[in-house]
C-alpha cells in the first residue's frame, strides 16, 4: 500500500492516536462529526466505549516512524451498522485516505451490513472518498455551539416517560428519517448522561429534545429536537431549548454545548442563532450498504 506501513494497533498507542485525531479534528478540512476535539475524551472513548475493542477496530498508518493516518469504526452489532471514525490523514498524505478506508473494510465484522461517514463539507478528502467508495449522501447537518457565559433563563423539563416511547419514536423518525440515530436507538442510549426531555399536552407528546453530556470532559451536545406539527407555534420549541440548556449548564464542568440540525432547516437555524448559538461545522452524512457474503 504505497510504501506506508498499515496495521492494527496495540493498546499503548491510544494516547498517541487520541492526540493525532484531536489535532486534525479541530480543522474543518479534516473534521469528522463522529469524533470530538478533546484528547482526553477521545482516549477514554478508544479505551472504554467501543463495542469492538480498539485493537480490532482501528488501523494506523506510518511513514517510517511517523504516524500519518488513522481510521477506525464504532460498531453497533445489534443494529448491524458502524460509524467510520475517520479517515484522519496528515498532509501531504491525503491521497492515501481511500486506500486506508478500503483496507478497513476487510476488518469489519460480518454482522455489519451498513457503514456511515460524517465529514465536514470542507473535508474534501473524505467527501471524495464517499463518492469513490459508493456511499450515498442522506442529509446535510449543521453543528451549532453555545457558551455558558451567555445568560440563560432557568427552566426545568420532565424526562421521557415509558408510556411515551412509541410516540417519541414516531415523532423522531418522522422528523429525522435519514439520520444517525433512530428513535429506538436513542431510547437504548438513555442513561444518566444522555437524556430525552419532553413537553406534554394532555398526556400526549408535544415535543422532545435529546441531549448528551460528558461532565468529566466538560462537553455537551443537543443532538435532536422536534415539536409535533399540531403543537407548533405555541412556544414549545423555546421551552425545550431553554430547559435543555438549563440542565446542561447545571454541571460546573460544562462551559459550552453543541447541537446538530438539518443544514437545510433555515427556520430552525434562525431560532438557534437568536438564542445565542452559532454554526461551528456543516457536515455531510453518507451511508453505504455492504455486500453480505454467505
Amino acid at each position: 500500500m504505497t510504501g506506508h506501513i498499515v496495521s492494527t494497533p496495540s493498546r499503548d498507542t491510544i494516547e498517541e492516536v487520541a492526540a493525532f485525531i484531536a489535532t486534525l479534528n479541530k480543522t474543518s478540512s479534516h473534521h469528522i462529526g463522529y469524533c470530538g476535539k478533546n484528547k482526553q475524551e477521545l482516549a477514554f472513548m478508544l479505551k472504554s466505549e467501543l463495542e469492538v475493542p480498539y485493537e480490532q477496530s482501528f488501523l494506523l498508518a506510518y511513514d517510517k516512524d511517523t504516524l500519518i493516518g488513522v481510521i477506525g469504526f464504532d460498531a453497533d452489532l445489534q443494529q448491524h451498522s458502524a460509524e467510520i471514525l475517520g479517515p484522519f490523514v496528515a498532509e501531504p498524505h491525503s491521497d492515501f485516505a481511500s486506500e486506508l478506508y478500503f483496507e478497513l473494510e476487510k476488518y469489519l465484522p460480518e454482522q455489519i451490513h451498513a457503514v456511515s461517514l460524517f465529514p465536514d463539507r470542507s473535508n474534501t478528502t473524505v467527501t471524495a472518498l464517499a463518492e469513490k467508495a459508493s456511499f450515498s449522501k442522506k442529509s446535510e447537518q449543521a453543528i451549532l455551539t453555545k457558551q455558558k457565559s451567555e445568560s440563560t433563563v432557568s427552566y426545568c423539563l420532565e424526562e421521557l416517560p415509558s408510556y411515551l416511547h412509541t410516540e417519541f419514536t414516531r415523532l423522531h423518525d418522522l422528523a429525522f428519517p435519514h439520520t444517525y440515530y433512530s428513535g429506538e436507538e436513542i431510547i437504548q442510549r438513555i442513561n444518566e448522561n444522555r437524556k430525552v426531555f419532553v413537553v406534554e399536552e394532555n398526556k400526549k407528546l408535544a415535543g422532545y429534545i435529546y441531549v448528551e453530556i460528558e461532565p468529566n470532559f466538560g462537553e455537551a451536545s443537543i443532538e435532536f429536537f422536534a415539536v409535533d406539527a399540531i403543537h407548533q407555534g405555541k412556544g414549545i420549541g423555546a421551552q425545550l431549548l431553554l430547559g435543555a440548556v438549563n440542565w446542561i449548564f447545571s454541571f460546573d464542568s460544562i462551559l459550552s454545548l453543541q447541537l446538530c440540525v438539518e443544514a437545510t432547516n433555515e427556520k430552525a437555524l434562525r431560532i438557534y442563532e437568536r438564542v445565542g448559538f452559532h454554526v461551528d461545522h456543516q457536515l455531510h452524512y453518507y451511508v453505504k450498504k455492504l455486500e453480505i457474503i454467505k
